[in-house]
């Protein structure tokens, strides 16, 4: 049996799960059930390197999650303002998309994560071209007015059941056979949007259709129901079509299929060469939102007017509107300031890239092959993020320094110095949180006089002389015996290492015994002497 704690954990990106982990303590805390639904769970079993987009349902009222979410909506003064280079803290709502009538939101928080809340409900259609009845439910009527088996899935939140898979259709054995199965006759007249969705996902996955679903399917296309769809449902196709990590394929497929004039009429030519450009920069940046960025390849060959309606048709909010429509201008601007002198230190150019929306850096990356735009891009998008995740809060601790806006500012500095590479290794690193921690550094020892070095030097070399002295006596006690008297005296020639031991010692005089040895030795030289001048 399959872990879902286990798979989210490890298939969500950390900020993905993160959220689910806070939702499920909101929804705990106001007594609600919550579960994962739809996309997410069908991605997670079915081994999906990458989950897009969260959907949560709820049992009951959702209000309360939305209001928690909501209160954390940044100010306008305090967007402008840059964060902290170290403090990652708690995603943000930056922007959001309420349906009052289906009781759900979508909202896109600033760490990049996209989720939508709704409350658990049953469509009951009325007549064809009409909206159907919306009335709440409980989560299996949810799961069961679903589209499509392997999206008829959900995992409880709740502490008590966390991990449980409610899957009433058989979706799991949909997806080990790889097939898409339609869960009732009238599914694609009920939502017309569900002819391209269903495209869609058989050239993401692979899949086939099963044999009741695709006589279902062919007997939609012959009535051309997909032709009367309504804005709202045209604009979210076209925006999941754009989320696609291919999004040139299935839009071919559709003006193959001559299905493309049904998202918008405008649609009739397309600049494919664009999207192949973002396709291998999706491959070198995978996790990455290209959303805007093929938004605008999709508008490439619009006109000004066009591409506004389009713009306000399927984006909705006006800030994501006027970012779409300015991309060009905006990523111009920025790449005059990366060349300039003012962007001459990595550090510099983070803290001009930390204002700018990220579809403006990926449209740089995709568009701007000069090596010093690139380079420093890829050092914010890369290389920043590590050096964040390592800087070293808890060393700072130890030195004693509190949470607060000194230990945040000495973060920001060696964020930056390691950013410029003037700290590279743990030693300097340790010495710049001490200096700029305020901790002085411990005074070296003081060194010893140079008198007493030399009498140390000297004793060694007594010590060492002495056994040398003892085997120079030896010798000359030989010689004196055998009567040679050219060796004699020279051993008595060489007495220096006998006087660097008296220095050693002080300086004090020979003792008697070896005078009196010496005085022998002369008397034996002059004896000798004298016999060869009588012979």
């Amino acid at each position: 049996m399959t872990d879902y704690n286990f798979l989210m954990e490890s298939r969500l990106s950390p900020a993905q799960f993160q959220l689910v982990n806070e939702l499920s303590r909101i929804a705990y805390g106001g007594g609600i059930n919550l579960y994962l639904v739809g996309g997410a769970v069908r991605d997670m079993t079915f081994g999906q390197a990458v989950v897009r987009d969260l959907d949560f349902a709820t049992e009951g009222n959702n209000q309360k999650i939305l209001r928690h979410l909501l209160s954390r909506k940044p100010k306008a003064k305090e967007s402008r303002k840059a964060p902290s280079a170290w403090a990652l803290g708690t995603a943000e709502v930056v922007s959001t998309r309420i349906d009052k009538r289906r009781g759900s939101a979508e909202l896109w928080f600033s760490n990049g994560v996209r989720a939508e809340i709704a409350q658990c409900h049953q469509e009951i259609p009325t007549r064809p071209g009409r909206p159907p009845v919306i009335k709440p439910a409980m989560i299996f009527e949810d799961l069961k007015r679903r589209d499509f088996a392997f999206n008829a899935m959900a995992i409880s939140l709740h502490p008590n059941s966390r991990g449980l898979l409610l899957d009433p259709k058989n979706g799991a054995g949909d997806l080990e056979r790889r097939e898409i199965r339609a869960l009732h006759p009238r599914s694609f007249w009920d939502d017309p949007v569900r002819i391209y969705r269903l495209l869609r996902l058989c050239l993401r996955f692979g899949f086939s259709l099963d044999e009741k679903t695709q006589r279902w399917l062919d007997a939609a296309l012959e009535e051309r129901i997909w032709a009367d769809l309504p804005p709202d449902k045209q604009a979210s196709e076209i925006e999941a079509v754009l989320r696609e990590d291919n999004p040139e394929r299935v839009i071919k497929l559709y003006q193959d299929r001559g299905l493309l004039a049904g998202l918008d009429r405008s649609l009739t030519r397309v600049a494919y060469d664009r999207f192949r450009k973002l396709a291998a920069l999706a491959r070198k940046s995978p996790g990455e939102d290209m959303f805007l960025l093929n938004f605008d390849c999709l508008a490439a060959k619009l006109n000004g007017p066009q591409r506004q309606r389009l713009a306000k048709k399927v984006l909705i909010d006006p800030k994501r509107v006027k970012l779409a429509l300015n991309l060009d201008r905006e990523a111009k601007k920025v790449a005059r300031l990366l060349s300039s002198a003012k962007c001459g230190t990595p550090s510099q150019a983070y803290k001009v890239l930390l204002q700018q929306p990220r579809p403006v850096l990926l449209y740089l990356l995709a568009y701007y092959p000069q090596a010093k735009i690139q380079s420093r891009i890829k050092s914010y998008l890369v290389k920043a993020p590590q050096l964040r995740a390592r800087l070293p809060e808890s060393e700072l601790l130890v030195l004693g320094v509190k949470p607060g806006p000194k230990f945040d500012k000495i973060l920001e500095r060696v964020f930056f110095e390691q950013l410029d590479g003037k700290i590279k290794t743990h030693h300097q690193l340790t010495l710049a949180l001490r200096s700029l921690a305020g901790i002085k550094e411990r005074p070296a020892p003081p060194a010893e006089p140079a008198k007493a070095v030399k009498a140390a030097k000297a004793v060694k070399a007594a010590k060492a002389v002495k056994p040398a002295k003892a085997s120079q006596d030896v010798k000359t006690a030989k010689s004196t015996k055998t009567g040679k008297s050219a060796k004699s005296a020279r051993a008595v020639k060489s007495p220096k290492p006998a006087k660097v031991s008296q220095a050693a010692k002080g300086g004090k005089a020979a003792p008697t015994k070896r005078a009196g040895r010496l005085a022998r030795i002369a008397q034996a030289v002059a004896k000798r002497k004298k016999k060869k001048g009588r012979g």
